[in-house]
């Protein structure tokens, strides 16, 4: 049987679970049905390691005190919280659904039979779906089929793109939420969610990559024709860019990680890229320590708490060093889904090392693209704050949660599908898009 997400009528939370960080949002349905923000929060996390549950009790605390804090801003209690993070190993697969047409002639009956047809995948624990995305129809090998209704075949196909999690992972986290007396809703990848808030329609439609580098994972999120078509994660993020610069300069991790934030930049490897960025933009892109990059040379030096200097270029190289290894193993794994052959021009970053100075020239000089900064489109309720970035896959969640079918499939198992891990969905995408 199938049970139906029902949309929310009183106020609810949103966390967004990352290594580093927890943010939270209480959102509250108006009359019209409108969700609008009435409090939020940012807290350091804990319990995480690699975006995946690592000490459940340590996480769990984490979550009270950030969901309490947004309560206090709030002025309310809730029930109910829905999550984002990057565990579970994430999987998008296609199954295609195929019914006989006893009658030619396609009618509504049809359709309901094929819808329940999808619906009925037989399950395990192994994985649990979080979103079941149902692309156009098919009859008898026509492709891009709307609505077939009145029209005639032999055969009605339909495409089913499930993305799904590892189930023992979910219900970790839904642990966690229950140990706060919160009811478990949604829980979904931050990549999509950070789409969801900061990419406009056309970019949703035409094709963008949401590069999501965040403290303990970076990941992808890939939108096509309006709808998340491929995402994935690795478990390599801005820590390990602290990690690096403490043990390459003997310094503490508090240290590293005020010299990669206030000192750090990753302007494009090579001049002939500088040159080129610089003629198009004119400065690098916005980061943390944007106030003092109009000055900043390779050649400058920085001081160190021991009084020790170093040239710049030193704390630059450390940091490339591993943004390249991110970037690399990202693009092998879009290679490997065979995902490459549909990313477009656009890529959207996102996440708290994402605000390093030039860090889009740097995506653009090695991925050949066009990046910017993704920046959440307007919400109810946060007015004209410009500190909301770290918000949006929080603000994503309440996008995807205000325009979610009733009738949706809710978290169900599902064993391995036909494409397997990563499977022919590129193929399967030149094919039918």
């Amino acid at each position: 049987m199938v049970k139906t997400k029902q949309k929310p009528t009183s106020a609810f939370a949103i966390l967004d679970a990352g290594t580093s960080k927890l943010a939270a949002i209480i959102v509250e349905p108006s009359k019209t049905g409108e969700l609008n923000v009435i409090g939020d929060a940012i807290q350091e996390s804990a319990g995480l390691r690699g975006g995946e549950i690592n000490d459940l009790e340590s996480f769990s605390t984490a979550i009270g005190n950030t969901v309490q804090l947004a309560e206090d801003k709030a002025g309310v209690t809730v029930k109910d919280a829905h999550l984002v993070c990057n565990a579970g190993q994430p999987n998008m697969q296609i199954i295609r659904s195929n019914i006989e047409l006893s009658d030619a002639k396609i009618s509504k009956r049809d359709l309901r039979r094929i819808v329940s047809k999808q619906n009925d995948i037989k399950t395990d624990d192994s994985r649990t779906i979080i979103q079941h995305e149902q692309f156009l129809y098919i009859l008898d090998g026509q492709t891009q089929v709307q609505n077939p209704i009145g029209m005639f075949a032999q055969k009605l196909s339909s495409d089913s793109l499930l993305l799904s999690m590892r189930s023992t992972s979910i219900a970790n986290l839904k642990q966690a939420l229950q140990q706060n007396h919160l009811n478990p809703g949604h829980i979904h990848h931050g990549a999509s969610m950070s789409g969801l808030a900061c990419l406009s329609e056309e970019e949703k439609d035409l094709g963008s990559l949401v590069l999501d580098i965040g403290g303990g994972t970076s990941s992808l999120s890939l939108f096509m024709e309006g709808k998340v078509i491929y995402t994935d994660t690795i478990a390599i993020g801005g820590i390990q860019l602290t990690r690096d610069i403490a043990k390459v300069l003997s310094i503490s991790i508090q240290e590293a990680e005020r010299l990669k934030v206030f000192e750090g930049t990753v302007f494009a490897p090579s001049p002939v890229s500088h040159t080129a960025s610089a003629r198009s933009s004119g400065i690098p892109s916005k980061g943390d320590n944007f106030i003092l990059s109009g000055g900043l040379s390779d050649l400058d030096t920085i001081t160190l708490s021991n009084s020790e200097q170093i040239e710049r270029h030193l704390l630059n190289s450390i940091i490339k060093t591993r943004l390249e290894e991110i970037l690399e193993k990202l693009m092998a794994r879009l290679v490997q889904a065979h995902m490459h052959q549909a990313v477009g021009n656009r890529v959207i970053l996102v996440g708290g090392t994402a605000k390093l100075t030039g860090i889009c020239e740097f995506v653009s000089s090695i991925w050949k693209k066009n990046a910017r900064m993704g920046t959440p489109n307007h919400i109810s309720g946060l007015g004209g704050r410009e500190d909301i970035e770290p918000l949006s896959a929080a603000l994503g969640m309440a996008n995807y949660i205000q325009s979610y079918p009733q009738n949706e499939p809710i978290q169900h198992q599902t064993r391995a599908m036909p494409f397997g891990r990563f499977g022919r969905i590129g193929n399967w995408l030149i094919e039918n898009i």
